[in-house]
């Protein structure tokens, strides 16, 4: 009877707990779908911090690349992320689950539109203190 009963309570905690563990695993995964605000605010101040400081940027379709002193710095799409390349080489992700991305210059800047896998759609105008040469 004793065993009965422990089964009993075992068996009530766990269907206690069952629905509350099982909304808190969709609630996460909803919401690593689309972008997470803070991590827009991080990109997007240290793409206008980097279109700052380069002297040229070229669009080359979905590839941005900015020219300062010697380097090449690329921002591109790679699979569901934007990455950051410098000189070719590296593999740093500034963005993730990217669905889409555009860059279009301006005479004094450059604007980059995302959106992201939810279908939410972003915008950043980072402008230069110096004219940039367009290629």
């Amino acid at each position: 009877m004793a065993e009965m009963l422990t089964a009993f309570a075992v068996f009530c905690m766990i269907a206690l707990f069952l629905p509350l563990g099982l909304k808190t695993i969709l609630t996460n995964q909803h919401s690593e779908i689309g972008l997470q605000r803070l991590e827009w605010e991080v990109f997007a101040s240290q793409f206008k911090k980097e279109v700052r400081l380069s002297s040229n940027a070229t669009v080359q379709g979905d590839r941005l690349v900015l020219a300062r002193n010697e380097e090449t710095v690329q921002f591109e799409k790679f699979g569901t992320n934007i990455r950051r390349r410098v000189n070719g080489t590296g593999h740093e992700i500034v963005l993730q689950n990217v669905a889409w991305v555009r860059f279009l210059p301006l005479p004094q800047g450059v604007i980059i539109q995302v959106t992201d896998l939810n279908g939410n759609q972003y915008e950043v105008t980072s402008r230069s203190f110096i004219s940039l040469a367009q290629s």
